[in-house]
């Protein structure tokens, strides 16, 4: 029996009653029109802070007055985090006037996940409490000459219970009042490290040095300094959970950390397009606003499909940590790929659209410089590009059978294995609704590499399924790129399987396996796209579509993503991204997130032009 007629049509996702991101609103209402030139919280501010790099001070001591700092925090230890959706959110309508205001509020995260992922109750305890009293606690992984080998770190802790080494740019190393630190405890293996807790009688010690933090190009202001221990005297207590366990513990706890960090890369396109598309409006050439060109409409669409994309991708990720913890490891590393590179493009592309004054250290251009450049530094905070790689490589074989049409895949698969998964997949996918989601569950994630990811083995459930749906309503082009979508996947999992086996074109032998997986992250992001419109095909249209169960956003996403599949130029996919300009530039009108939820902004509802808003033919 095949998979259209084995696939049972799912529920729509249920409309929560009230509000979901009201919490959002209300800040970014708070903060004010970020357009505004005197708002201390607006775009000319972050860019101001960008150029003399200084720390946003007011802007954290705001945010924490408003309990910003505690949305990662789960409730049971005093803080705010409902679901990871909401708080993605949260840090979106912050990140988006200055992504400087997730360091300088919220890099305890890394630290915080692994106390919880691999701590005692007490430790738990320990460090809620120090981020009620708005502490920050670093977290000290990286070793400059290991690099992405996290295996090679050096950075020990001796039999006596000292410490000697230097963690590499620690986010807010000079200034944190707590850290998490990984060190050796023996010679080899992912089992020869151990975390621990230090609090600040530990930091305050002679034997600890903070070096001065290093500049970079982006996040202007924060300090990313190495932490260097000569011998420091850790007491017994701080050993997070079992000797032996830091590394496992640390890295479970970087799934998360790897999706919470796609709120800066989706905060930073948000402001470069925003900016973009104001600009485009306003501005002429030839007579012609330059956002009605051929030109500026497709790269203005191709933008906006790029950052569509990216947030469909990471909606179902962050409520997927929740519902199936145990199988996020893939996600998390797939969230954080898709994210970086079409973020990236999106930012890259929206100022590249304003010309000559996309390179002016002044008005728009200061604020597309830097979303551009701290967009390049959330990419590489909290994990290496090509580790990122490497560990989606290895997820990739094991989904060969099912992925791949194998004898043994999904139709044969277990009937009450498939019906479990259809109700985790519904709750993935009724975006907004929090109370659908159980509490989020750090210790409960794994890093194993079994075949088990609810949105692969989903879509290979639902492909022709999805495609039939798609062509009965005359989407047909959708139609056919879901259908290009589920036979390029299967071909990209048998061909990292048969790689695998390979020695020839094994990872330590060829780059095959990383193209792979490259191409298989936009194919996970092309099938969570999928399965978002099946589950709300019935329901109101998404990113301000005003046909229920509207197909034009998808069509644009799937054709982006498929011709970066094929390796073509983007550019060929503008008609196909066509309705993602419209839809995009609809929801700027009405002041909203890019997102596909309903949260509504605080921009102004008009836009007095400035000085660098005159005509010029000369593009």
């Amino acid at each position: 029996m095949t998979a259209a007629r084995t696939a049972t049509a799912p529920p729509p996702a249920p409309v929560p009653a009230a509000a979901p991101f009201a919490r959002a609103e209300a800040l970014d209402a708070a903060l004010g029109d970020p357009w505004q030139p005197d708002n201390p919280y607006g775009f000319a501010a972050g860019a101001a802070r960008d150029a003399a790099e200084t720390y946003p001070a007011a802007a954290e001591a705001r945010l924490r007055a408003e309990g910003f700092h505690l949305c990662h925090l789960p409730e049971s230890l005093g803080g705010t985090l409902r679901s990871f959706e909401d708080t993605h959110v949260l840090v979106r309508v912050c990140a988006r006037r200055d992504v400087n205001v997730m360091p300088a509020t919220m890099f305890s995260i890394s630290a915080v996940m692994t106390v919880l992922a691999a701590g005692t109750a007490e430790q738990h305890r320990r460090v809620a409490g120090w981020l009620r009293d708005g502490r920050t606690v670093a977290f000290g992984l990286s070793e400059e000459q290991a690099g992405s080998d996290v295996l090679a770190n050096s950075c020990r802790l001796d039999e006596d219970g000292g410490l000697t080494g230097v963690k590499w740019l620690v986010g807010r190393g000079a200034s944190a009042d707590a850290a998490v630190v990984v060190a050796r405890t023996a010679q080899r293996g992912p089992a020869a490290f151990t975390a621990l807790l230090l609090g600040p009688e530990e930091l305050a010690d002679d034997r600890v040095r903070r070096l001065p933090a290093r500049r970079t190009t982006g996040m202007r202001g924060i300090d990313f300094a190495d932490l260097e221990f000569d011998g420091l005297a850790v007491p017994p207590g701080a050993v997070v959970g079992e000797t032996g366990s830091g590394l496992a513990g640390a890295l479970r706890a970087q799934q998360i950390v790897r999706l919470m960090s796609t709120a800066g890369c989706l905060a930073t396109a948000d402001t470069a397009l925003r900016t973009a598309l104001r600009f485009t409006r306003e501005h002429r050439t030839g007579g012609e606003r330059v956002a009605d060109t051929p030109y500026g409409s497709r790269e203005l669409a191709l933008a906006a499909a790029e950052l569509i994309a990216t947030d469909v991708t990471v909606l179902a990720a962050a409520r997927l940590v929740h519902v199936a913890p145990e199988s996020f490891g893939l996600c998390s590393s797939v969230v954080k790929h898709v994210a970086t590179r079409l973020t990236a493009a999106c930012a890259t592309r929206s100022r590249a659209l304003t010309g000559a004054r996309g390179v002016l250290r002044e008005g728009r251009g200061a604020v597309l410089d830097k979303a551009v450049r701290d967009n390049a530094m959330v990419a590489v905070i909290d994990t290496s590009v090509l580790g990122n790689l490497r560990a989606i490589a290895m997820h990739l074989p094991a989904y060969s059978a099912v992925c791949g049409g194998e004898p043994g895949g999904a139709a044969h698969e277990d009937g009450a294995a498939a019906a479990d998964r259809e109700r985790r997949l519904t709750t993935v996918f009724a975006f907004g609704d929090a109370e659908a989601l159980p509490g989020v569950e750090p210790a409960a994630l794994d890093l194993g590499v079994r075949p088990k990811d609810d949105i692969l083995l989903g879509f290979a459930g639902h492909a022709d399924a999805i495609a039939a749906e798609l062509g009965h309503r005359g989407e047909a082009r959708a139609a056919a790129l879901v259908r290009e979508v589920h036979r390029t996947l299967g071909g990209a999992v048998r061909e990292a399987a048969s790689a695998q086996r390979d020695r020839a074109r094994s990872l330590k032998a060829s780059p095959e396996l990383l193209d792979l997986a490259d191409r298989a992250c936009l194919l996970y992001a092309a099938a969570t796209a999928a399965l978002t419109w099946w589950f709300h095909r019935d329901g109101a249209g998404l990113y301000g579509d005003r046909t229920p169960g509207g197909a034009g956003w998808l069509t644009a996403v799937l054709g982006l993503l498929t011709t970066l599949v094929d390796g073509r130029e983007p550019r060929s996919a503008g008609p196909d991204a066509a309705p993602a300009g419209r839809l995009i530039t609809e929801l700027d009108a009405a002041h909203r997130l890019f997102t596909a939820l309903p949260v509504r902004l605080s921009d102004g509802t008009a836009h007095r032009a400035g000085p660098d808003d005159v005509e010029d033919d000369e593009r």
